[in-house]
Order: structure tokens, then sequence, then C-alpha cells
């Protein structure tokens, strides 16, 4: 028995880019949608048919920026975003801390403190989730 045929790298790889039963009964690899991975229990977009997982129709943003709200900091998150590629090994990494959170993607990683403003080269999640955390601390306008 070879043991990197065994390895978590190789049974990540296979997650990632293998077809998964749907709850509606078709087969799909993880090709759009998003994911947050925790110790405990993890939660996906995609209706799967694999058990002790929460299913989550919400957008990747609006998922992401609760998690962020409500996470203590005690226990790592992985952050992911799913497109027509699979996300390679190479690009998924734990969040461990606030001031610098992973987006994990097919096309790259993107790493910020949610802590933080964004600038001019800060990546689109960032932006998003700044833009609608402002938008909660704003009081409503009264007519």
């Amino acid at each position: 028995m070879d043991c990197e045929e065994h390895s978590p790298s190789v049974a990540a790889w296979k997650v990632l880019s293998s077809n998964h039963k749907q709850k509606k009964g078709s087969l799909s690899r993880l090709s759009s949608g998003w994911a947050i991975l925790r110790p405990h229990k993890s939660t996906i977009q995609l209706e799967l048919t694999a058990s002790g997982l929460d299913y989550d129709k919400r957008t990747r943003y609006e998922a992401f920026e609760e998690e962020l709200d409500t996470w203590d900091g005690h226990e790592p998150r992985m952050f992911l975003t799913f497109d027509k590629a699979p996300i390679p090994i190479s690009n998924l990494f734990l969040t461990l801390d606030k001031r610098l959170i992973r987006i994990c993607s097919p096309k790259s990683v993107e790493s910020f403190d949610i802590t933080s403003p964004p600038n001019e080269v800060s990546g689109i999640v960032q932006r998003v989730l700044w833009s609608q955390k402002q938008k909660a601390i704003k009081p409503e306008k009264k007519s």
C-alpha cells in the first residue's frame, strides 16, 4: 500500500476534483458556490447527499460576512469559493486570525485583514465584505 495514496493532500484533491451526488440526484463537481470548513461542522452552498454538513443558500459574501462577525477566533476556518476548475491544493489555507483572512479559490488566494478598510490593491471579497459591514453600521435615514 502506497502511503502517498492515502495522504491528506490526495484526499483533499479527490474531494475537490471528484463528482459528488447532489440531493436532487445528479452528480456534480464542486464547480460553483462556496464552503466554510470548521473543525466540528462545515457549511456548503451546494446540497450534497453527504452527511455531517450544513447547507446554506446565501451568497458567499453573506455567509462569509456572518461567519467573520460571529467567529471568536479560537478554532480555524477555511473559506472556499468554487468555480469551474477545482481548487488546487496549493491554494488551500486555514484562517487563524481576523487580521489574515484567506479566501481560497481555483485562481488564487485572497488575503486580507478584515479589521482594516480595503485599499487600491484589495481584492473583491475584502471590498464587498467591507461595504456590507459599512451598510450595516450606517443608521437608516428617516423620511
